[in-house]
């Protein structure tokens, strides 16, 4: 598919939002949730942030 993206095109800040992002779903399932769909979204928000940035520079 055409918009995926890999780790490797996200920028710096990008990344670290990611990884801030997994390690609050991390958090959440160790303290027992079932689900972080919050911390879903969110990586996804910026996956599509990255996309439309990628997609900018075409």
């Amino acid at each position: 598919m055409a918009d995926d993206i890999t780790w490797d095109d996200l920028n710096r800040e990008e990344k670290r939002q990611v990884l801030k992002a997994d390690a609050r779903g991390a958090w959440q399932i160790f303290r027992g949730a079932r689900s972080t769909p919050a911390a879903d979204r969110k990586v996804e928000a910026i996956f599509d942030k990255a996309r439309k940035r990628i997609a900018k520079g075409k």
